[in-house]
This record gives C-alpha cells, structure tokens and sequence, in this order.
C-alpha cells in the first residue's frame, strides 16, 4: 500500500464513523422525541382524568350542596305546617277546655298542691312510625298537671251530657238499661253515651230519639289517653334518656252527665316499673280533688329542676300554663 492512499483511508474511515454516529444520534433523536410524545401524550391523559373527576366531584359537591339546602327548606316549611297546625288546634281547643280547667284548677287548691297546670297541649309524636305515616300528624292533651315533684297527670276531659257509662255494662247500673245494646261485645275497656237527639224539626211535629254512641277497645277514653301518655313521655324525654319515667293518666267527665263509672281502668299494658297501667276515671271536682292529693302524697318529694324542666317544654309548644301554689314559672 503506497504511502498516498493512508490519508484516503483514514479520512474514510472518519466518514463512516460519522455516518455511524449520525445514524445513531438521529436513532436516539427519534427515540427520545418517540418517548416525549408519549410521555407529553400519559401528562395530557392524567391533566384530563384529574380535570374530570376534579369536575364530578365538583358536580356532586353542587348536587349534595343543592339536596341539603332542599331538605333544609323542606324540614323549615314542615316546622311551619307543624307550628301552624299546632296553633289552629290550640286556637280551637282553649274554648272548650276553659271550664275544665277552672275546675281542675279549683281541685288542686283544695288538695293544696304546687306545680302547674298547662291546658291544650299539641306537640308532634317523636316515634317514627307515627312521623312516617304522616309527618303533619299532631298529639292534642287537653290537660297536663305537673307537680312540685316534677311528677306528670294528663287528663282527658269529656263534656258529655246525657247518661254516660264508663267501664260498667248499662245492665249492671239498671235493669231497665239490658236492652239499650248487645252488652257481650264490651270486654275491656268501653265507655257508653247515651243521649236523647232530635230527628224531626218541623212546624207541627218535633221528635226526639235515644241516641247511643259506643267507643271500646282502642276508641274508649281511657284507652285513647293512656295512649297520648305515653306520645307525652316520650315527647318529654331528652337524648340522654333524661325525663319522666312514667305519667299518669285520668279520664274527667265534666259534662252534665249522669254518670255510672268504675273509679279506674286497668288495661294489660305495663309501666316500666312491670306494674299494671291504670287510669283514673272521675266526674267531679270532689273526686279530681281525691286523685290530685293521692298522687301529691305519693310523689311528696319536690324536684324543682325536673319540674321546669318539663314545664318549660310544655310551655314552649304554646300550652296555655297557670302555676299552682307557691310554684313559679321558671326563667327563660
């Protein structure tokens, strides 16, 4: 090989290396362009991914936002139906329960009691199964006598005229009553009216009829206010469990009735306590008198924060409250 051809060589051989090195490093261009573009083309993906889901659950923090201020309309305008509903009934009821009240509040002088007396009581069950089934459904107690000792009486007043038996069979008070209906039926507890009506009005004739209306089993009165006893104490227990245990009940037939009843109705219901549930069936101030004192003697123990307390609720729902004795209403 002559000494001329050597740089020919040499400079060929640097040709083909450069080639070889332009080859590659275009290789490795295409490469890493290759994986940029894919790398830029994940980046996008995930920007779009987060950018959705970011948007969804901006959506459904909207839509959550959107049901809750919905239901909070809807709860405040069932309150407003409730509250209304409330007053009607109260508006209605303080007419008829005035005079009942004078008497009930005449007895507890005489038994010389303190505490309060709250007339008209509406408030809405708390027990779901009652809400469920209609949420604007309304409890109405007549009466609510509330003892320095925090102890509770609910009283049922009835004013019904005409003859009245409550848990004696008709035949048991007369024999002459055997035939004013099917007395096989009456088990339980029962109350019977028996009242004269007029059926005929006309210029020449007026006619009158014996009228006899029968509420047993769940319609009987005493039975009706056991049941709102219960709505009451259960209306009248906090979160806690802190309350009235029990309340007693009474059925008061102020009305100008004849009067054939049995002192009190025992039903198979239980207190807490296991005991027989019983409810106090009176006619008049006297025997209101009897039963107030009974259950200030048995409950004697006065207890001023349970009886505010319970007070205080009763009083909120727009009862009509009139202390007794030396008790006072407390502070708001």
């Amino acid at each position: 090989m002559t000494s001329d051809l050597v740089p020919w060589l040499v400079a060929g051989g640097l040709a083909v290396v450069v080639v070889v090195l332009v080859i590659v490093l275009r290789r490795n261009q295409s490469s890493s362009r290759t994986a940029l573009a894919d790398a830029e083309t994940r980046s996008d993906h995930r920007i779009g991914t987060l950018e959705r889901e970011q948007r969804e659950r901006a959506a459904a923090a909207e839509a959550e936002h959107a049901r809750r201020l919905a239901d909070a309309d809807a709860a405040q305008q069932q309150a407003r139906t409730e509250a209304e509903h409330a007053r009607d009934l109260a508006r209605t009821g303080m007419r008829w329960e005035e005079a009942s009240q004078r008497t009930i509040l005449a007895a507890c002088k005489a038994a010389d009691v303190n505490g309060a007396l709250c007339t008209n009581v509406v408030f809405v069950p708390v027990a779901q199964g009652e809400r469920a089934h209609d949420r604007s459904f309304a409890a109405q107690v007549d009466h609510v006598l509330v003892l320095e000792s925090g102890h509770v009486l609910v009283i049922e007043n009835k004013r019904w005229n005409g003859i009245v038996f409550d848990g004696r069979k008709p035949s048991s008070v007369h024999h002459a009553f055997r035939n004013l209906l099917d007395e096989s039926s009456l088990t339980g507890s029962f109350a019977i009216q028996v009242r004269s009506r007029r059926v005929l009005d006309t210029a020449d004739e007026v006619e009158h009829w014996w009228q006899v209306r029968v509420q047993a089993g769940g319609t009987a009165p005493t039975r009706q206010v056991r049941q709102q006893a219960r709505r009451l104490q259960r209306f009248l227990t906090d979160a806690d469990g802190n309350g009235p245990q029990w309340i007693d009940s009474c059925v008061f037939y102020s009305g100008d009735a004849a009067a054939y009843v049995n002192p009190e109705d025992r039903s198979s219901s239980t207190t807490p306590t296991g005991r027989s549930a019983t409810t106090a069936v009176v006619t008049d101030e006297n025997e209101l008198r009897v039963l107030v004192t009974d259950l200030a003697r048995k409950h004697a123990v006065p207890n001023r924060a349970r009886t505010d307390a319970v007070v205080r609720k009763l009083a909120g729902q727009g009862a009509h409250t009139i202390t007794i004795g030396t008790y006072r209403l407390p502070e708001a």
